[in-house]
């Protein structure tokens, strides 16, 4: 486990790769859900401090990208960039985005955005410029790192300022403080770490470097949980949670399954080079104890052979060295099949592999010539990391392609999921947003109804003895000596008196005061009987008037006069609706849809209704016409009696194109 985990954070090229990729897919996830949602959401109070954030995510992708860009260059093509900027031109892109990222967790003082905007700004410029400086300008790095004195500069102003930003994230306590308190601990460990590896043993280096990595990567992972978390989108959450989980298992399995590929292949190579060690060092010792000097022991004809055929044996083997008495002789095996020799002292081998570094180079064994003896005298097998690294390159290309696929797959079918479970819900509001109309216009109807049944009870008896009084007054032998200006408005009292007593009676109607009187009717014969009763507004011949009346239509349990009271009402209103002259067309016909029901439609061709009345045409006292012609009472009525029948009554009409109103009555006679 312990050799497993060291090949995880040997800081080799496709670790530093992997880690690298997986930064970016991080920074890149939350960037591309900031930018959905900035693009929704234009107009939030967050836009400003979401603007900085993009800001920051921008810079560190860069950072990311470019590590990842430079690493896998020369993982998979085995190519390096000889530009020494590079690593600070890194650097400065993370250092002022997370720079920016810290700031943008500070709240503005109350009456001062713009100066403290401005010296947010001030301070990025500042270090951004500082940073532009160090990578034109070649200063020498610190003596205790590849760190120039501008690059730790930044790293401590960074940390002094993640530091105090959770203090006032604290004070302020906002509903996402806690989400912002967890990226500022994570962005001060990841600089801890940062900085102190700087001063750490250099046998401590490679662990102080995979923390490092570690911690930025969990920083990443809480900043895109909490970008996501803050969309108030489901698809943005579940799409943020989907592909943290597809980020996290795929580099597992990647890091995992890379080390231990190089772990297998590393004791695989130790094995099969150990033939050849084994052989050299016995002849060392041989000829060694005959007094021969390493350098006529490697000329001898048996040994050049072996080792010759052993470069063609094993195909990573790229280097023999035999260390013995403070000198060094090796063969080294070109990639163009040519075998090359040299001897020199070991101090100066020594210190030329680490001026040179590890390269894609790896030991395959060290072995001592004699156990207890000078360490210095051993048989070195070194050999090409190239064999390895191409399969492990195309493991990693593999991975990834599966797992982008399953999770763009699953991303398309959830996110299809979604959209439909949104507009079902969507829907399922619109209609819930109907009944609670409907239940409201019921609600409102039952409690007019109530006070109308009040008013007309307590109105009827002074009315009556009002209408009583004036008819007698027409009728008596007193009339001879009232003037004619006094007989008129005697009759006009008379008039009037009648006029409030049929209201009256209508509010009692609406108030469901009456009680029906039921028969078998033909729905038929009462919309001639309507039709009659109106007809002497047809007289003028502007309005013409269609049946469409089925033949031998079912009856219906109802009461003759109200049923007909709801016709002439429909007619009438219908015909109103047409002052110029229009078509008025009746329809009656039977629907079978589960319940046999007649179905009456009375059609104008006048003005219509505009969608602001529709759903107030059934309210009592509403109406359109002119004052002095209508009450308002008419449909609410014959919604009333509709209703107790059991029917249904709607209406259908759109501006300058008529209105349709449609009544339905069941023919089994159910009544409520």
């Amino acid at each position: 486990m312990g050799a497993l985990f060291g090949q995880v954070v040997n800081r080799s090229p496709e670790t530093q790769f992997i880690f690298s990729l997986v930064q970016l897919l991080l920074a890149g996830l939350s960037l591309l859900v900031l930018l959905r949602q900035l693009r929704t959401a234009r107009a939030d109070e967050t836009e400003t401090s979401d603007s900085r954030l993009l800001l920051g995510l921008l810079l560190l992708a860069l950072q990311f990208g470019l590590h990842a860009w430079y690493f896998g260059l020369g993982f998979f093509f085995h190519q390096e960039l000889v530009w020494p900027g590079i690593e600070r031109l890194a650097h400065g892109l993370g250092a002022c985005g997370f720079l920016v990222i810290a700031t943008t967790f500070i709240s503005a003082p109350q009456g001062r955005k713009a100066e403290f905007v401005q010296c947010s700004i001030g301070a990025c410029l500042a270090l951004a410029g500082v940073l532009v400086i160090d990578i034109l300008v070649p200063w020498p790095a610190l003596s205790f790192g590849e760190h120039s004195v501008a690059m730790v500069f930044s790293d401590a102003l960074i940390l002094i300022v993640a530091a105090t930003v959770p203090a006032v994230v604290l004070l302020v306590k906002r509903n996402d403080w806690r989400a912002h308190a967890v990226v500022l601990a994570c962005l001060i460990v990841v600089f801890l770490l940062h900085l102190g590896s700087l001063f750490v043993w250099p046998r401590f280096e490679i662990l102080a470097w995979g923390a490092e990595q570690l911690a930025l990567v969990v920083l990443l992972l809480a900043l895109a949980w909490a970008v996501g978390e803050h969309s108030r989108d489901l698809l943005d959450r579940v799409f943020v949670r989907l592909n943290l989980t597809f980020i996290v298992l795929a580099s597992l399995i990647l890091l995992v399954t890379t080390g231990m590929e190089k772990l297998q292949y590393l004791r695989l190579a130790e094995e099969r080079s150990m033939d050849l060690a084994e052989f050299l060092r016995g002849h060392v010792i041989y000829y060694r104890a005959r007094g021969e000097t390493l350098d006529v022991m490697f000329r001898r004809p048996d040994v050049l052979r072996r080792v010759v055929v052993e470069f063609g044996t094993l195909p990573e083997l790229r280097e023999v060295r035999v260390s013995l008495d403070g000198r060094s002789m090796s063969f080294r095996y070109s990639p163009d099949g040519e075998v090359t020799e040299d001897v020199m002292p070991i101090a100066q081998r020594n210190a030329a592999e680490r001026e040179a570094g590890p390269g894609d180079s790896f030991r395959m064994i060290e072995l001592p010539i004699e156990t207890g003896a000078d360490p210095g005298n051993r048989v070195d097998l070194v050999g090409t990391m190239d064999y390895v690294n191409a399969y492990i390159g195309r493991y990693i290309i593999l991975i990834y392609s599966l797992f982008t696929f399953m999770v763009g797959l699953a991303t398309a079918v959830i996110g299809i999921i979604i959209t439909d479970a949104e507009r079902q819900r969507r829907r399922q509001y619109a209609e819930l947003q109907e009944t609670h109309q409907r239940l409201a216009q019921a609600a409102k109807l039952a409690s007019i109804g109530e006070l109308a049944g009040g008013m007309a009870h307590e109105i009827n008896t002074p009315m009556t003895s009002i209408l009583s009084l004036a008819t007698h007054l027409t009728e008596a032998r007193a009339v001879a000596s009232l003037t004619p200006d006094q007989r008129k408005s005697l009759d006009v009292m008379a008039t009037q008196a009648q006029r409030a007593s049929r209201i009256v009676g209508n509010l009692l109607t609406f108030a469901r005061q009456s009680r029906l009187e039921l028969s078998r009717v033909d729905v038929g014969e009462l919309l001639e009987m309507a039709i009659g009763l109106v007809h002497y507004r047809l007289d003028h011949g502007t309005v013409r008037i269609d049946r469409e009346i089925d033949e031998n239509l079912p009856f219906v349990l109802a009461d003759a006069g109200r049923v007909t009271e709801v016709f002439v009402n429909l007619l009438n209103n219908a015909i109103d609706a047409m002052p110029t002259g229009g078509t008025l067309v009746v329809r009656a016909c039977v629907k079978r849809d589960g319940q046999t029901r007649i179905r009456v439609e009375v059609t104008d061709t006048g003005c219509g209704i505009s969608p602001d009345d529709l759903p107030r045409i059934f309210d009592p006292f509403f109406t359109t016409k002119q004052p002095g012609h209508g009450t308002g009472l008419g449909l609410s009525i014959s919604h009333s009696i509709v209703k107790d029948h059991g029917g249904e009554i709607w209406v259908k009409s759109s501006p300058g194109a008529g209105a349709t109103l449609v009544v339905t009555l069941p023919t089994g006679g159910e009544v409520t």
